[in-house]
């Protein structure tokens, strides 16, 4: 069965170019330019998928992602956008978007995050996964989760513990728990980025605090996902910024 993927963007010429670089790979394409035709096209069409540009002319991607989740959690969003908008990005991720593409990335790379999300090959048996959480519940079960998904996860309890394990491991993609203790989550993300300042890393929290996720971008992060967290959003974050990590070190 094809893979259905709902298109919602303002541009022509981007719904054109995804349209065709996604059906010529296969998936069954649905394109608007309209939010609330979007909304009514999630309901009928039911996609895996929907990449959401932020602005469109009835109502921007933000409001139609909010109001998506009304009646419907499972859809992955990814928000597609070609500029840089904290405040929008912060509501996009409280509203449950799985991660964002920037257009100027290109079309090839687009296309890898899209693949890996709903086609996923399980090549990253080689690359590691470090989950960096003083709960041990938490951690077993983001451990059990990923490593049958094809992940190899590597775990630690505290932030130096995970700093140890992140110069021996080499993951390509950090976990990391805001509290822990010891060192605190922001100061292990600190010394992680003097260290590797490509390798993809997502915070983890019990709540959201606002200066936490301006404090943690100043590094580079962008994803800060809040307990209790569905395991699949979690999958698809990751998916995503391994994706963007790969672009970065091919």
């Amino acid at each position: 069965m094809e893979s259905k993927i709902l298109v919602v963007d303002n541009d022509s010429q981007i719904r054109e170019l995804l349209y065709d670089a996604l059906t010529k790979v296969g998936y069954k394409v649905i394109t608007t330019h309209s939010g609330k035709e979007a909304l009514e096209l999630a309901r009928t069409h039911n996609p895996e998928l929907m990449l959401l540009d932020f602005k469109m002319p009835d109502m921007d991607g933000v409001e139609l992602l909010e109001k998506l989740r009304y009646f419907d959690h499972k859809i992955k969003v990814l928000m597609i956008t070609g500029f840089a908008d904290d405040e929008l990005e912060r509501r996009a991720r409280l509203a449950g978007a799985s991660g964002f593409l920037r257009k100027t990335l290109g079309i090839d790379v687009i296309l890898k995050a899209i693949n890996e999300i709903l086609q996923p090959n399980k090549r990253y048996g080689q690359e590691k996964i470090l989950v960096v959480d003083d709960d041990p519940n938490i951690s077993s079960l983001i451990r059990e989760f990923l490593s049958k998904k094809g992940f190899s996860v590597v775990t630690a309890a505290s932030g130096e513990e995970g700093l140890e394990k992140f110069k021996t491991e080499k993951p390509i993609l950090v976990l990391l728990d805001v509290k822990l203790p010891g060192i605190d989550g922001i100061l292990t993300l600190k010394r992680i980025r003097e260290m590797d300042d490509k390798v993809g890393v997502i915070m983890i929290t019990g709540v959201m605090d606002e200066s936490v996720f301006e404090e943690v971008k100043k590094f580079g992060v962008c994803e800060y996902i809040v307990k209790p967290f569905d395991l699949d959003y979690l999958e698809t974050c990751a998916l995503v910024r391994i994706c963007l990590v790969s672009a970065l070190l091919d």
